[in-house]
């Protein structure tokens, strides 16, 4: 009692709550100890907590140790995690377990609770979820409601479907729900049904080869099969002995006999039943002819005079019934067959007893097949017998049994056949039983034999032949696997025959048209003749006609001489006729009036002469206009016979060139024709001369005539050698047609090409570096074509390599003496701005103590200058970098590393200028959220650039050798753990993209695998595309098949404007599914005979716009291809009906080769952006395990749907909003780039307040209510990257430009009103739509504001709401910007809109270029424009040139030596695709002497002279294959040699020896100037030939003096395209004076530069010139007309060195001259010259002479690239008739881009 008193006191003390206990504490006074009060709370908690005060009196004064009851603390003053505290039914309050969710130890699973008011809340255990823990949480099974129960970690044995992340298991059983891999169980721990391997460690499930007709199961194991009743064999396809029906896949039931058989089943081996008397079949089921009653017993014998009867009733029949087969109901097919043969036994009663002959011989041999089997059951007994009795020969026997046994299955074999021929022969026949006893006597005769035969003399025998069986077995199965692999190989080449097959035959075809097309040429060729036979007719009237012109002409002499006295005596009387007049009026008798008469007589006789000479003046020209008629016939005709000899050469090369053959005889009809129509119409125009001619007299008439009839004769001469020269050709095609007829071709004109697959690349630190060496020496040395393109190709591999290396998401383990080094960032300028490195890190903190560790660094090799790296120490995740001041340190405090879970967690460091953050994931182990951890820090000073030296910087993770030095932030040990780097600026980095590793053993250390979906960012399924990489899928089919509809599926996300989806190819055929410009395009040709066809300007929706798009296509064969985007049907087209013809697909890009195999895919580029869920017919693929797929990774990180950067092209701007107080406090930085001098690059404004920071003549200027802050340098519109940062605070505005140019100023007291605040306000990038400083042309990136609403990060112009004409794609880093590149474009004469703009000779108005420099020192010099795109000089064979295009193609070569005339040895290399052409020739000036190499129908001819004979020979081979083939071709004397290839020696020789040869300067190679060479060498070979030729030596020394070039150019490697190239050595074409570019002219062409400078063209006039050239990025067009000078300029918005095709457009009209760019058009009006006149000059085309050119021109350098498709005023221009080509020029080939 005392102590239940004691009890109630102490807890009364004990409720004594918290307040009490502070107030004790604060009455507490000043003097008292801390033990006083110490002491007073110990005595509460003694109180609240009797039990935990045992040695209360001992401790009265220290801390309490042995708290009980699950209380804790210094006092024992609170409960134990996972406790709280509870009054218990003694109203004492104990610390009970938490309900979380029940009150008990057990299942209480709860780190902590806490109970506010009414509502307990729990803190759970990983693996628990609810409010009160009350369940498992995903990944987790079990109960936890019921007592005893808990939850479990599911275990699927890692096979689950990794795509569902809170669905592993069921919540309460644990069984697995979606077990992967082919896998099954309640823990997925085995192979699923039909499939075995090792479900748990090597995860190899495969399916079973069992055959599934006759496997009930297989084991999941080891795979064997387990069969159903009645089959065996190892695979279970076959039923056993006695047993049939597999085919009903239900098993094989045993073979029973009928009733009437001795025995109930069928023999083993012969599968039938012996019968009882009278019974018959084979299985015993019926009765045999002439027997009935069938029962257990058998059948009776019929008892009729027949032999036949009913074999049901016994009745007798005349003849033997229809047997009945069927026991069962049969269907109709069978009676309708039991039909037939009850007809067809009629015709075979003759044939019955060879049949019942044929019945018995097979019932014998099933009886001895029976007896056979007997006897070897027999042998194996007496075998058996034997080898108890003696064991010395037991070795021997067994031998003969195995021998027999053999022996028995071949009998049985044998049995097994003659059973199917007695099926086959007799169905209705059956054994009379005495043949079978008699036949059974005889095979047991036969038994007796076979035992007491004796095999043992023949057993070495036997085992000889066993061996040899067994070698032949072993050869033949080695013969077999060649086979398999032969017929493998067979399949590719038959098909690739079959396409050759094809084309010959396509080629034959257009032979026999080619034939036909002649055929027409010739026959209206002979209607040319005819008709140049009436022309001469006509002629010869003309000529008549002549003569009586002549006469008339003689008496019109007589006339004008009596004409002439008669005025002679006019005149006399004209002196007198004023006195005359006066006399009128007395004129008595007439005289005067006569006089009078007289003179009006000589009056009209002078105005009749007048008439007469004007009507001669007009015969006059009317004959002139005759004869300029005559010689345009001449001209042409003489371009018709040049164009005649081209087409007999074009089509002697029919071999190749088959489709050519058609266009050029097209071409010549169309001569032909216009020649025809020329000459009737001069024929008409010669008639009316006729005619004006008859009523005239002049002098010139006849010389007129004549000169005519000349000029129709040459003309009729120059038909007929027309004729003559295109005769051959007939019968050329005819030849090449029979041949193809008759198959005399050879396949070994084409070149099979074999691609073998290269084994992996291994050690990529030492073989790229140490290959690309060895690459670059063999191309130095040895610049062969075929080696240079292996090179190219090896280069390409060596890339994908890299691709792959750089790809590689796998971790590796260091131990902590391992380090890696890493490949650095490709772009280094980028990462002076900007920095960002992400990976993934896992360390064990129970297994390896957390330490101070290195982990990587970035940085140069001595530790001296700028760097950055990251590091554990302290526990502690930390960054540091350094940008030229102090270091930097940026620690995570929030979760020290000790804490972090043994996985792969996620960080990431970033630096933007000179701030830093480090951010850590952590993965949650219990449920789907993530832990995620930030800290920030920024350095100190105002240095912003990480400024690194591409040369020295290094990249070295886990660790470094000993010999780089760290700074001292980082000299710590090296790491202990796993590492897998993530990405270097957004880029994809690998650990296995290594320069070199240090320690690394991936054996030992094998790498720690990690878990791709523990981050919510990569649990979709998604695949990153660089832009450089490809999904290959071969043999699609093999997942299903193109069908009548086909479907394809896939789901795209960019903000590319371009990218290829995907794309099938199959020789010429392709499907491509890409997008242009954002919009969806569908191209496809299958040899469509009217083009591809396409599905594009679908401009109803824009894919690029970061969000993933569904993108459909279904192929119907016979009706449409349809295009689905988001499942919304898009647009269709009709189809031809067509199948696929296709087995692979690229997705996302193609290999190179592929792109370039035909000119529609050559602009395709790769894909940069994500792709999710391919599918082909609804069947997914996993592009990544593909073993064609290169270059792309897993994964879509929201890092790549950024854009950092902007493109300005002077008109636009970006615009956005955010909480910033530009006027208060700013920071802002960003990275410019222009070739301008000014822009404006960031603008806001408030009211009048405007805050801007620009280019201003150069130099950087910060304004700030009107306050300017400006860069002390002002060349920053030098093309180069700079990084600026402002800056205004309370004290000061500041410009740091390049970490090198700061300027300051202090803030103005005036300048402290405040602005409107922290509320939202609008800036701009690039210009804005308000200022009037004109906007920014160039590049902006990596733009930060220190918004107020978030931390300081790059600007996502992909978020900004205004987007004004700017690229956020490709902004130039190479080359300069596209557009605008001339400092003074507000002064250029641009009009807008069609505006004319008046020009004047002011300075300002000078064309670019032409603007002198003034001296105000803010003015930059001369922009220096960087490279185009293209390089200026293409990719060539060294040393080699190309020569063709032209007729007369060629180089002059001098300085020839006096022992040519003697000897000479001459040696080159020469390929060609041409039959004809020269390609060396030197003579004398008469051509007497001479010496030629050429080519004749593909052949190589070398000839000379000697004296009147000549040396002639030429190769029996044809050279012309388009391969290098070196040539030496010797003259000593009157010997001659030609050696080709080494091989081939010819020699023929001329009589003579002491006879004088020489020649003079200059060689010609490659061609001849006009006219010359034809007096030696036949026609269509005098011309050049096409093709390259290099190492031209004389006695083995390279000739190199070359004086003269016309129309040569490098040999150039690679693909190229139509048009003509102006190569950099320089060169032009001259047009006739044909073309007029006077007052009134159009000009179009298009080109393809590859310099920015360049004159394009240019024309003298009387007065001036007209010149039209590009210069820094713009095409100007600069006219003078001899006092003024006025110009006009476009600069293309898509750059004209961008590497595309340009159209331009030149029209003038006196003083006004248009210039059309890409249809950015400009105009300009100069003034009007009165005394301009239009005369035709020469056009100089790609350059001129420098004579020519005006010394005011900017640029006089020749043209650099492409150009086609030249017209002027409508009429094109073929550079092939060109006056001259002078140069480096090549006409009608251009290297393609």
């Amino acid at each position: 009692m005392n102590q239940t008193v004691k009890d109630n006191n102490s807890w009364k003390q004990h409720s004594i709550n918290s307040v009490q206990i502070s107030k004790v504490v604060r009455t507490t006074t000043a003097g008292s100890s801390i033990a006083s009060i110490r002491c007073r709370f110990l005595k509460l908690s003694v109180t609240a907590y009797p039990t935990s005060a045992a040695r209360l009196g001992e401790q009265q004064q220290s801390v309490l140790t042995n708290c009980r009851e699950h209380s804790t603390g210094d006092f024992c003053e609170m409960c134990e995690d996972g406790y709280m505290l509870a009054p218990s039914m003694d109203r004492r309050h104990t610390c009970r377990p938490c309900a979380c969710p029940l009150s008990v130890p057990s299942n209480n699973f709860a780190e902590r609770c806490d109970k506010g008011g009414a509502i307990l809340r729990c803190k759970c255990q990983e693996g628990y979820a609810g409010h009160l823990c009350e369940r498992c949480a995903p990944g987790y099974y079990g109960n936890p409601m019921a007592i005893g129960n808990s939850c479990k970690r599911c275990d699927c044995n890692g096979n689950s479907d990794p795509n569902l992340i809170f669905n592993e298991c069921h919540n309460v059983t644990g069984d697995c729900q979606h077990c992967w891999g082919n896998t099954a169980g309640a823990n997925c721990e085995r192979c699923a049904p039909g499939f075995y391997g090792d479900a748990i460690s090597a995860k190899n499930c495969r399916e079973c080869v069992c055959n599934k007709c006759g496997t009930s199961s297989c084991d999941d194991r080891t795979g064997v099969c387990h069969c159903k009743p009645g089959v065996t064999g190892r695979l279970c396809d076959r039923c056993e002995e006695g047993y049939s029906g597999f085919s009903s896949c239900q098993g094989c039931r045993r073979c029973e006999c009928g009733p009437a058989s001795i025995r109930s089943t069928c023999h083993p081996l012969t599968l039938s039943c012996p019968c009882r008397p009278g019974a018959g079949g084979r299985y015993c089921e019926r009765c045999l002819p002439g027997y009935w009653d069938y029962s257990l017993s058998g059948c009776q014998k019929c008892d009729c005079e027949s032999g036949h009867c009913d074999m049901h009733t016994g009745e007798c029949l005349s003849e033997a019934a229809t047997v009945n087969l069927c026991n069962i109901s049969c269907d109709e097919c069978i009676w309708h067959l039991i039909g037939d043969l009850r007809l067809s036994n009629k015709t075979l009663d003759q044939l019955k007893v060879g049949v019942l002959n044929i019945s018995t011989g097979a019932a014998a041999n099933d009886r001895l097949k029976y007896y056979n089997y007997t006897a070897h059951r027999l042998q194996e007994s007496v075998v058996m017998t034997l080898g108890n009795r003696l064991d010395n020969a037991t070795l021997e026997t067994l031998t003969l049994a195995e021998q027999l046994s053999t022996n028995l299955t071949d009998l049985n074999i044998r049995i097994e056949e003659m059973i199917h021929d007695w099926e086959l022969y007799s169905v209705q026949q059956d054994v009379d039983p005495e043949v079978v006893r008699r036949n059974t006597e005889v095979a047991q005769g036969m038994v007796t034999w076979m035992k007491e035969l004796n095999l043992s003399p023949r057993e070495p025998v036997a085992t000889d032949e066993s061996t040899e069986a067994h070698d032949l077995l072993r050869q033949i199965r080695q013969l077999e696997k060649k086979l398999m692999i032969t017929e493998g190989r067979l399949l590719p080449v038959r098909e690739v025959l079959s396409r050759f097959s094809s084309k010959l035959s396509d080629a034959q075809g257009f032979l026999q048209k080619a034939a036909g097309t002649v055929q027409e040429t010739e026959d209206m060729n002979r209607a040319n003749v005819l008709k140049f036979h009436r022309n001469e007719a006509k002629q010869q009237m003309l000529t008549e006609d002549h003569t009586a012109v002549n006469d008339t002409l003689e008496e019109s002499r007589g006339l004008i001489s009596d004409t002439e006295r008669t005025v002679a005596e006019v005149d006399a009387m004209v002196q007198v006729r004023p006195s005359l007049l006066d006399l009128r009026a007395s004129d008595a008798n007439g005289f005067v009036q006569r006089a009078i008469s007289a003179v009006n007589v000589y009056n009209n006789i002078v105005k009749y002469i007048e008439d007469a000479n004007i009507t001669s003046l007009t015969t006059l020209n009317l004959s002139q206009r005759a004869e300029d008629a005559i010689i345009g016939i001449n001209t042409q005709l003489g371009n018709l016979v040049t164009q005649s000899d081209n087409v007999f050469k074009e089509s002697v090369s029919l071999h190749s060139e088959q489709f050519e053959v058609e266009t050029e005889v097209v071409d010549k009809l169309k001569y032909i024709e216009e020649t025809k129509e020329t000459m009737d119409k001069n024929t008409k125009k010669l008639a009316e001369i006729v005619q004006d001619i008859s009523g005239i007299q002049t002098d010139r008439t006849p010389q007129r005539l004549e000169f005519t009839l000349k000029v129709a004769e040459g003309t009729l001469n120059r038909s007929a050698e027309v004729l003559q020269t295109v005769m051959p050709i007939s019968s050329k095609v005819e030849e090449w047609a029979n041949n193809m007829k008759n198959n005399e071709y050879s396949t070994a004109a084409y070149e099979e090409v074999v691609s073998s697959a290269g084994e992996a690349v291994e050690n990529l630190n030492m073989l790229v570096p140490e290959l690309l060496d060895k690459l670059k020496v063999v191309e130095e040395k040895k610049p062969v074509n075929n080696v240079t393109t292996n090179i190219m190709r090896i280069r390409e591999l060596i890339a994908q390599a890299r691709s792959v290396a750089k790809k590689v998401q796998v971790s590796m383990k260091f131990n902590g003496q391992s380090s890696v080094e890493v490949h650095p960032h490709s772009n280094l300028e980028e990462l002076k701005t900007v920095t960002s490195i992400s990976l993934f890190m896992r360390v064990d903190p129970d297994k390896d103590p957390i330490e101070d560790r290195f982990i990587f660094y970035l940085g140069d090799r001595n530790g001296r200058k700028d760097y950055m790296g990251l590091a554990i120490k302290n526990d502690n995740l930390v960054y540091v970098y350094n940008l030229g001041g102090e270091d930097v340190e940026i620690p995570l405090g929030s979760k020290p590393v000790s804490q972090w879970p043994a996985v792969f967690n996620y960080i990431k460091v970033e630096r933007l200028g000179r701030h830093g953050k480090v951010f850590l994931t952590i993965p949650s182990q219990s449920s789907t959220d993530e832990q995620k951890f930030i800290q920030k820090g920024e350095a100190p000073g105002t240095d912003s650039i990480f400024d690194i030296d591409p040369k020295d910087i290094v990249f070295f993770v886990g660790g470094v050798p000993p010999d780089v030095r760290l700074p001292p932030p980082l000299s710590l040990a090296p790491f202990v753990g796993c590492i897998e780097l993530g990405s270097l600026n957004n880029d994809v980095i690998s650990l296995y993209n290594f320069k070199e590793t240090h320690k690394v053993d991936v054996v030992t250390s094998s790498p720690c695998s990690r878990y791709k979906l523990a981050f919510s960012q990569s649990r979709i399924a998604s695949y990153l595309f660089d832009g450089t990489g490809y999904a290959l899928i071969n043999n699609i089919e093999r997942r299903g098949k193109f069908g009548v509809v086909t479907r394809f599926d896939i789901a795209v996300r960019t903000v590319a404007n371009n990218g290829v989806i995907f794309l099938m190819v199959n020789a010429e055929k392709f499907f491509l599914l890409e997008f242009k410009n954002g919009f969806l395009r569908l191209v496809y040709d299958f040899g469509f005979t009217d083009g591809p066809k396409r599905l594009e300007n679908l401009t109803k929706l824009q894919i690029n716009d970061a969000r993933y798009h569904e993108v459909s296509v279904i192929y119907h064969q016979s009706k449409k291809v349809i295009l689905l985007v988001d499942k919304s049907h898009v647009k269709s087209v009709e189809n031809p009906k067509t199948t696929l013809p296709f087995s692979d697909i690229y997705i996302g890009g193609a290999p190179s080769s592929i792109l370039k195999s035909r000119p529609e895919l050559s602009a395709v580029v790769g894909l940069k952006g994500c792709v999710k869920g391919f599918q082909f017919q609804k069947k997914d693929f996993n592009l990544l395990e593909e073993p064609g797929t290169i270059g792309i990774s897993s994964g879509c990180p929201e890092e790549s749907f950024m854009s950092h950067k902007a493109y300005f092209t002077g008109e636009s701007y970006l615009g956005s909003t955010a909480k910033i107080s530009p006027f208060d406090s700013f920071e802002g930085g960003l990275n410019f780039r222009t070739v301008l001098p000014s822009g404006l690059l960031f603008y806001h404004s408030e009211g009048s307040d405007e805050f801007s920071i620009s280019l201003e003549n150069g130099a950087v200027v910060l304004n700030t209510r009107g306050t300017r802050v400006k860069s002390h340098k002002k060349l920053y519109g030098d093309g180069r990257t700079h990084f600026l940062v402002a800056s205004v605070n309370n004290q000061k505005y500041s410009l740091l430009v390049d970490d090198k140019d700061k300027q300051e100023k202090k803030r103005p007291s005036s300048a402290t009103r405040s602005s409107t605040g922290s509320a939202i306000k609008t800036f701009y990038y690039g210009g804005s739509p308000s200022s009037s400083f004109k906007n920014f042309t160039g590049c902006i990136s990596y733009a930060y504001v220190n918004r107020q609403d978030r931390d300081i990060e790059p600007e996502d112009f992909q978020k900004y709401t205004e987007k004004v004409k700017t690229s956020l794609q490709d902004c130039p880093v190479h080359r300069p910007p596209a557009a605008l590149l001339s400092r003074h474009r507000n002064n250029t004469s641009r009009a807008k809109h069609g505006e004319l703009q008046k020009v004047t000779r002011d300075k300002s108005n000078l064309p670019l270029g032409l603007m002198e420099l003034t001296s105000d020192s803010q003015e930059p010099p001369e922009l220096n424009t960087e490279p185009c795109y293209l390089s200026s000089s293409p990719r060539a064979s060294q040393q080699a040139f190309h020569y063709g295009g032209i007729a007369n193609s060629r180089q002059h070569y001098i300085d020839l030596p006096d022992s040519l005339s003697e000897r000479s040895h001459f040696s080159l290399s020469l390929k060609t695709y041409s039959s004809f052409g020269l390609i060396f020739y030197v003579s004398d000036v008469q051509e007497d002497n001479f010496m030629a190499l050429f080519l004749a129908h593909g052949k190589l001819v070398y000839t000379f002279n000697v004296a009147e004979q000549r040396v002639k020979i030429k190769s029996d081979d044809k050279y012309n294959d388009g391969a290098w083939h070196n040539v030496i071709f010797i003259r000593d004397g009157s010997v001659g040699r030609l050696i080709i290839d080494g091989l081939t020696v010819l020699e023929d020789s001329a009589q003579g020896s002491d006879v004088s040869w020489h020649i003079s300067s200059p060689l010609y190679v490659g061609g001849v100037p006009p006219e010359r060479a034809q007096k030696n060498i036949q026609r269509n070979s005098a011309y050049s030939f096409t093709g390259c030729l290099k190492n031209l030596q004389l006695d083995g020394r390279l000739l190199s003096s070359v004086t003269d070039t016309f129309g040569v150019t490098p040999c150039f490697d690679g693909l190229s395209e139509a048009g003509t190239f102006f190569s950099e050595e320089g060169g032009y074409i001259v047009l006739d004076e044909s073309f007029n570019l006077g007052l009134k002219f159009e000009l179009v062409m298009e080109v393809r530069p590859r310099v920015a400078s360049g004159v394009l063209m240019h024309v003298r006039t009387a007065e001036g010139y007209v010149t039209m050239y590009t210069h820094q990025g713009a095409v100007v067009v600069l006219v003078n007309d001899g006092t003024n000078e006025f110009f006009t300029e476009v600069p293309p918005r898509q750059g004209l060195c961008a590497g595309n095709w340009h159209r331009i457009t030149v029209i003038r009209d006196a003083n006004v001259v248009q210039l059309d760019v890409d249809s950015e058009v400009n105009h300009v009006v100069g003034a009007l010259n009165a005394n301009s006149t239009d005369e035709r000059k020469p056009v100089f085309i790609g350059g001129a002479p420098d004579l020519f050119l005006p010394e005011s021109l900017p640029t006089r350098k020749a043209y650099v690239g492409c150009m086609r498709n030249l017209t002027i005023n409508n009429s094109p221009v073929s550079f092939s008739k060109a006056v001259l080509v002078s140069g480096a020029v090549s006409v009608g080939t251009c290297p393609a881009a």
